[in-house]
């Protein structure tokens, strides 16, 4: 709109006037003639130096010739020892040259003249003129020129310097030396010395018709271009007329446009001044950290009492130092105004301050416009207080609701509606990641005769407690409901062993049987549990509610205070765990425990290098039982600690005992767990064992397994390096079966891998183990590690790894876990 008005502006008082199109063509056309005249004079000056130029080239050409005719003439004369005599005294090139200049001369009507002058010439003709005289005396005082070319009154003059050769000097030295027939003739032009000017050779070239064919060429050429240059200046005038009349019949149109835009920009600009000062948003008008304009409702809104008081403000008197977000306002506005350039405007909200230090809130438009020529800011802002305000409010109110209908009004815990929700998302992640999920459905034991006997608000107050007991057990990604009366429901999610359920549900249960202090009375209570799986038991939410309730009432019937799981099979294998758990903790106490060892060969000479040992537990009623029947839940539930310091201290007694009678067991390798690792004091119990065993660190090899080491390996890798900084070897057991990083593989303290046996099954037969094992193989040589091959079985295994540089081995082939008292009698001498 502006910019239409002021092009309206230009053409009203700007309009071209037509005698400044002509004194631009006036000076167009001489700025046109000033060019072609330089041009013409630059031509003409190149035929005259193309003139000078042949006329040079021809000089020359003729001086050369003269020259190499005179010195053959007289190099004849004095080879062939001619007399001089009337006669042949003609025949001298000082005669013949200027004879034939004569000729030549005449031939070509005196357009070339050649003479050969002297200042002391014998032949009164070959005297110098004036011109020629001053030549020689310039040739003497320059004697470093070879000619000089010279054009005076259409004539042009070449003069070369003769200078007296070895053989001038026969005719021109001294006269007593000169030849007898010259020195009688003549009686002057003697006593020249070698290299001295004799005379000059001046040829003289009158211009002639050649050149003047060129000059009437270049004046052809001349008029040709003066006759185009006054064609085009004609059509270009009449073009410019032309154009002219174009223009001014295009400019009275556009002039009658323009009137009529003008008056709807003036409404426009009418309706805009209106629409700034009656807006319900303060506007502010801002150019480079300035503010320019604003309106009244900018005013009232920030409180000033003038436009001028709030347009002479600094932008930091109007926010606080920092925004409700906690960014510095000043920043802010920087990146706001950056985003409104980048986007052409930008929405966000803002705090203000008003004159009399009230914060308030508003919404902020930032617009980039043109004003003028000038890049501005248009910032319009709403007061959003009080929409604030209401707005938290409602949400304050809403949330309210919102718990209130998803919460237990007495314990706070989700209600029914919100643990159905929550249930149908567990099941839903669950699925997607193919994982497993526990439902424990609780029911308190005998609660209605607390209600009865004591009321409902002794009741409720259980209740509190109760659900106070639970949320301290369960961990932050389950779910604790009260689905009402004295029922309670837990969500466990990301699942990993059933065996987790079985403790938890344990805990639970002692939990709740602890007494209750309420108003004076000690209260005891218990519950029963009941359990149903996602996705054993179903896969659908309302079943798997509708199977725990009924595993809780299986508890009910098996007596109460107990845990039941839907699957009776589950059920077994928890209480198994249970059973399994308190019968390790007896064993531990009555040592149970007992050792075997595994000897570990030197297969190239068949003597047995060390020996591994592994426990068993002898139950007193289940017999004999392996370490992966009991070693997996002594882990996880920490009793591994025990056991692996019984191993430990019986294996380091037995050794030492063998050493001691002058037998060699060589190293004793023991299976540590990474929770041993972990435990305090570690390396202390070690150092201790050492010292009241009389036990040396070399003797001792400690085998970690892979997958747990890479679980923490740097935590690993700082524990391990102690306990190698005391002299102590460490083995990585069950090599290849992990995720081991080769780079923590190199940081590691570690001095041998030991192949797990699931590699060594099947080869050399089975080519993928086969691979593997090689490659193992490799990557130990690589890394400078021993490395030891477990379960080798027969002879053809043996010998697939002794081709590939494995010779430490361990398995039936070598012989089985034996007791004490067997592996001295079988192995201490041979294998």
């Amino acid at each position: 709109m502006i910019e239409y008005y002021t092009v309206f502006i230009i053409l009203k008082g700007g309009r071209k006037d037509p005698m400044k199109s002509m004194k631009f063509f006036i000076l167009f056309a001489a700025l046109l003639f000033v060019v072609l005249s330089y041009r013409t004079y630059e031509q003409y000056k190149e035929i005259s130096e193309t003139q000078k130029l042949i006329i040079l080239h021809e000089s020359k050409s003729l001086a050369e010739f003269i020259s190499a005719f005179r010195q053959t003439y007289q190099d004849i004369f004095l080879r062939e020892h001619i007399a001089i005599t009337d006669t042949s005294l003609n025949l001298l090139p000082v005669k013949t040259l200027t004879e034939i200049s004569k000729r030549f001369a005449s031939r070509l009507k005196g357009d070339v003249v050649i003479r050969t002058v002297s200042d002391r010439p014998r032949n009164p003709v070959n005297k110098v003129d004036r011109f020629e005289a001053e030549m020689i005396g310039y040739f003497k005082e320059h004697p470093e020129k070879e000619y000089r070319f010279i054009e005076k009154q259409g004539t042009h003059s070449y003069i070369k310097p003769i200078y007296i050769e070895k053989s001038c000097l026969r005719c021109h030295g001294k006269r007593e030396e000169a030849i007898p027939s010259i020195r009688k003739r003549y009686d002057k032009a003697y006593d020249y010395k070698l290299g001295e000017i004799r005379g000059v050779m001046h040829i003289k070239i009158k211009d002639r018709d050649l050149f003047a064919g060129l000059y009437n060429n270049f004046l052809a050429a001349l008029l040709s271009t003066v006759l185009i240059y006054i064609f085009l200046l004609l059509i270009i005038y009449l073009l410019i007329k032309r154009m002219h009349f174009k223009e001014e019949e295009y400019l009275n149109k556009l002039e009658g446009d323009i009137e009529k835009k003008t008056h709807e920009i003036s409404k426009q600009k009418e309706t805009f001044e209106t629409l700034f000062e009656k807006s319900s948003d303060g506007i502010l008008i801002v150019d480079g950290g300035k503010f320019i304009e604003c309106n009244e409702k900018m005013v009232n809104m920030l409180k000033y009492d003038s436009k001028e008081e709030l347009l002479n403000m600094d932008y930091d008197a109007m926010v606080p130092k920092h925004q409700p977000d906690g960014s510095n306002s000043y920043e802010k506005s920087k990146e706001m105004i950056a985003l409104a350039k980048k986007y052409k405007g930008y929405q966000f909200e803002c705090a203000y301050l008003r004159a009399d230090g009230e914060e308030f809130l508003a919404e902020v438009t930032l617009t980039p416009i043109v004003l003028g020529k000038r890049n501005v800011i248009y910032a319009a802002l709403r007061d959003i207080s009080e929409k604030k305000k209401a707005q938290q409010e409602l949400l304050r109110q809403k949330n309210i609701l919102h718990h209130q209908a998803h919460h237990d009004d007495l314990t706070g815990l989700p209600n029914r509606t919100l643990f159905t929700d929550r249930l149908e998302h567990g099941i839903r992640l669950a699925a997607r990641h193919s994982g497993k999920l526990a439902l424990f459905f609780i029911d308190l034991d005998n609660f209605k005769q607390i209600n009865d006997s004591l009321g409902h608000q002794i009741g409720d107050k259980v209740l509190i407690v109760v659900s106070e007991r639970l949320k301290a057990k369960i961990r932050k990604e389950d779910t604790l409901a009260r689905l009402g009366g004295d029922e309670f429901t837990i969500i466990m999610e990301n699942l990993k062993e059933i065996q987790q359920v079985s403790i938890f549900a344990q805990k639970i249960l002692d939990v709740l049987t602890q007494p209750m202090h309420i108003e004076g009375h000690t209260l005891y209570i218990s519950c029963s549990i009941g359990v149903s799986f996602y996705p054993q038991d179903t896969e659908n939410s309302d079943d798997l509610v509708k199977y725990a309730d009924t595993a809780m009432y299986k508890a009910k019937e098996e007596g109460r205070n107990n845990f039941q799981f839907y699957s009776a099979e589950m059920t077994a294998l928890a209480y198994e765990r249970v059973v399994m758990e308190a019968s390790l903790r007896q064993a531990i106490k009555n040592e149970e425990f007992i050792l075997y060892y595994q000897p570990q060969v030197d297969a190239t000479s068949s003597k047995m290098i060390g020996m591994e040992a592994l426990i068993r537990w002898e139950h007193p009623h289940l017999g004999m039982i392996l370490p992966d029947k009991f070693i997996p839940l002594a882990e996880e539930s920490g009793l591994i600690i025990e056991i692996d310091k019984w191993v430990m201290r019986t294996a380091m007694k037995q050794v030492r005992q063998w050493y001691g009678r002058g037998l060699d067991p060589g190293v004793l390798s023991l299976n540590l767990s990474i929770r041993q690792l972990r435990e305090k004091g570690f390396t202390a119990m070690i150092k201790e064992c050492f010292e009241s065993i009389d036990f040396r660190p070399e003797w001792l090899e400690l085998e970690v397994t892979e997958g747990q080491m890479m679980k923490k390996p740097d935590e690993a890798a700082i524990v391990l390096g102690q306990i190698k900084a005391m002299g102590i070897s460490i083995s990585i057991d069950d090599f290849g079966t992990g995720y081991s990083s080769l780079g923590y593989l190199k940081r590691l303290p570690v001095s041998k891998l030991k192949i797990d046996q699931s590699f060594i099954h099947g080869v050399p037969d089975d080519k993928e183990n086969a691979a593997i094992v090689k490659a193992t193989i490799a990557l130990a040589k690589s890394l400078r590690l021993m490395v030891i091959a477990e379960g080798v079985e027969n002879e053809a295994q043996k010998i697939f790894l002794l081709e590939n540089d494995c010779i430490y081995m361990q398995g039936y082939y070598y012989g089985r876990p034996m007791l004490a008292e067997q592996i001295e009698k079988k192995c201490f001498d041979i294998c």
